[in-house]
């Protein structure tokens, strides 16, 4: 299919001026934050009707931003993130939600292919001839007679239609390093909202970073109690915080209303966490350690649950995958009590999660 090229002159982009005020290079730098994109900005907007503007789209890890305006003239967001990196769609109606790898092309110049769209995640708005069909004298099926169906967006293509219409909560996840196109539009209303993600290679900058990336870990010496019985783990303590291997505590709350699965994605380096599916022995579980100090990797792979990326932070040991208790807990809701006297800690499934 014949490449699109990206190219422009330069135009004023309130939005990603506002941007740049609202979170300047050292804050973006310092911690990746989720950053909302406005399109649909025209050039001599009031402040008030930019403010009254609805964001299209959100972009998780951003740590700066940069002058997309150079690249092309109507483009909302110049963004570099790390990955991975979300894309979510924050409003409904859309008929296009699409986003590309790039090309590089020159110093400020791209292109792309429209068979290197990527994938879309969640349920899309379609329309269908309600069976049985009823025909008008020229062969059609007669107005009125389509009902709404939702899909996957993965199986439009299953479908006779001319657009589906996305809507809030689609996603599209970006892993891999380089440059991408992101463009939202609405049916039958003029503009767009776009924008150019970076996603930082951070693989290539590993080995002078390394000594960043590992610590030790401590044996964690407390008692852990999982719904009242006490259960033994090997937990180990990094960084004042108690981490747990991801397959024990799915295991010990397996079969409680609180359970989650585990299944590992090798060709996408990604861990999928399922909500209230029953967890999948695979052996080693709740297996004791030396009690011995270990090395901590930062484990570098995608975390999704339920098909969305979460951000939890998580080492590797010895082949194993830690998670903090607490991130486990919070995200599927676990209380987690602590008992200073007894110096003991609480797995509760019957309790929902409260911050310390």
């Amino acid at each position: 299919m014949k490449m699109t090229r990206i190219k422009g002159a330069i135009q004023i982009l309130t939005v990603l001026l506002l941007l740049a005020m609202i979170f300047p290079t050292s804050v973006f730098a310092a911690e990746g934050k989720t950053v909302e994109v406005k399109g649909y900005i025209w050039e001599g907007m009031s402040k008030e009707d930019i403010d009254n503007t609805p964001a299209h789209f959100s972009v998780t890890n951003v740590i700066d931003t940069f002058n997309v305006k150079e690249i092309q003239e109507d483009i909302d967001a110049g963004l570099i993130v790390e990955g991975p990196s979300t894309i979510k769609l924050l409003t409904d109606k859309g008929i296009m939600f699409d986003v590309y790898k790039l090309i590089k092309t020159g110093d400020k110049t791209y292109e792309y292919f429209y068979d290197d769209r990527l994938p879309v995640s969640g349920k899309v708005k379609i329309w269908v001839p309600e069976e049985p069909l009823e025909i008008d004298e020229h062969g059609f099926p007669k107005f009125g007679n389509f009902i709404e169906k939702l899909v996957d967006e993965s199986e439009i293509y299953n479908y006779d239609v001319d657009y589906p219409q996305y809507m809030a909560g689609n996603t599209v996840t970006l892993t891999e390093p380089g440059d991408y196109y992101v463009i939202f539009r609405y049916e039958a209303v003029a503009g767009a909202a776009q924008a150019i993600i970076t996603v930082k290679d951070t693989k290539n900058t590993t080995n002078t970073t390394n000594t960043t990336n590992t610590t030790i870990a401590k044996p964690t010496s407390a008692k852990v109690l999982v719904n009242g019985s006490e259960i033994s783990f090997e937990a180990y303590n990094i960084d004042g915080n108690n981490y747990f291997k991801l397959r024990d505590l799915a295991k010990v709350v397996s079969s409680t209303e609180k359970q989650f699965e585990v299944e590992w994605d090798g060709e996408k380096n990604a861990i999928n966490l399922i909500t209230n599916k029953a967890y999948t022995v695979s052996g080693g579980e709740l297996t004791t350690g030396d009690g011995k100090e270990k090395t901590a990797s930062l484990n570098t792979s995608v975390i999704y649950k339920d098909g969305n990326v979460v951000e939890l932070k998580a080492y590797n040991i010895n082949g194993n995958n830690y998670f903090k208790l607490r991130d486990i807990a919070s995200t599927f809701n676990i209380g987690v009590t602590w008992d200073g006297a007894t110096n003991s800690i609480g797995i509760d499934t019957s309790i929902g999660y409260v911050a310390p």
